[in-house]
């Protein structure tokens, strides 16, 4: 039964009892308080924190109104054809935050756990205009782990191609995820556009649909042999003296030092670390070269 003092300390427990919010469902909205409003608790003792009735009591009333009036919004976002572009704003718009805030920090702050945009452009006063195509969403949300996706995670995985077939068939990301060892192409994909695998930055074939978007092929030695390489991967410290002998090999054999890319010494040495690490072995290279010189 809900009491009637306006000043009473509730905790979670007590939240939960009389306005039906779980207490894990509280702790997102106070962990997201920035963008979600959720208010400072009045006490703090420990771990437990404590919010007067009509304060939490207010602030829940006016959130779950402003969720009603959003829905319909939501919902017309996520309509349409699959290659229409989301802004970032209407991308956080469709996902139930009212500022960009959250969605930025998903890219900067959790690597892989948002997909990266379709479409990046820099306005003329140097900030960056990210847009996603409305499929990208689409797929994100049918798959996005955690709290929020309401469909079955019980699916029927696409087996993984035979590793010993032909090996200049073309693989899409979908076959070549297992093989690789993620779980989906949507994490390939991740991957590949961060840099983590700049072995297939460029891939063996690129193939339009009808609707516009593109799908990436790879030859399926390519993602064999970079299985492979990963699994048998050495220690961090064998694997940056490789890189660094292979960019110094690299530089001193090419017609010009200045154009050897970590593309092309990623696919030459698969396995070997992500487009970073290969930019620093470059780096490094280059200074221990000019210093002999």
């Amino acid at each position: 039964m809900t009491g009637t003092d306006e000043n009473e300390l509730l905790d979670a427990k007590r939240i939960h009892e009389e306005f039906g919010l779980s207490p894990s469902r509280l702790s997102e909205l106070y962990r997201d308080r920035g963008t979600t409003g959720c208010p400072e608790p009045d006490e703090v003792k420990g771990r437990q924190r404590r919010w007067k009735r009509a304060r939490i009591g207010s602030f829940l009333v006016a959130y779950r109104n402003a969720k009603t009036s959003q829905s319909g919004v939501r919902q017309s976002l996520l309509e349409g054809p699959r290659d229409r572009l989301l802004s970032t704003s209407e991308v956080a718009k469709a996902l139930g935050h009212k500022r960009t805030v959250t969605l930025l920090g998903w890219l900067q702050d959790k690597p892989g756990y948002f997909p990266e945009p379709d479409v990046v452009e820099e306005t003329e006063g140097g900030r960056k205009r990210r847009q996603w195509q409305l499929g990208t969403i689409l797929d994100w949300i049918s798959q996005r782990p955690g709290p929020g996706n309401t469909e079955s995670k019980t699916r029927t995985q696409t087996a993984a191609p035979a590793e010993n077939g032909d090996p200049e068939d073309l693989l899409d990301t979908k076959q070549a995820a297992p093989i690789l060892g993620y779980s989906s192409h949507l994490e390939l994909n991740r991957a590949i556009a961060r840099g983590i695998l700049p072995e297939l930055a460029d891939p063996d074939e690129a193939v339009r649909n009808e609707r516009g978007i593109t799908s990436n092929r790879y030859k399926r030695r390519r993602v064999v042999d970079l299985a492979r390489a990963r699994h048998e991967a050495p220690s961090s410290t064998e694997l940056a003296q490789r890189r660094l002998a292979a960019a110094l090999d690299a530089q001193r054999t090419a017609a010009d030092p200045n154009l050897v890319t970590v593309e092309a010494l990623a696919q030459a040495h698969p396995g070997h670390g992500s487009a970073t690490a290969w930019r620093k072995s470059i780096d490094e290279a280059r200074r221990a070269l000019t210093q002999a010189d």
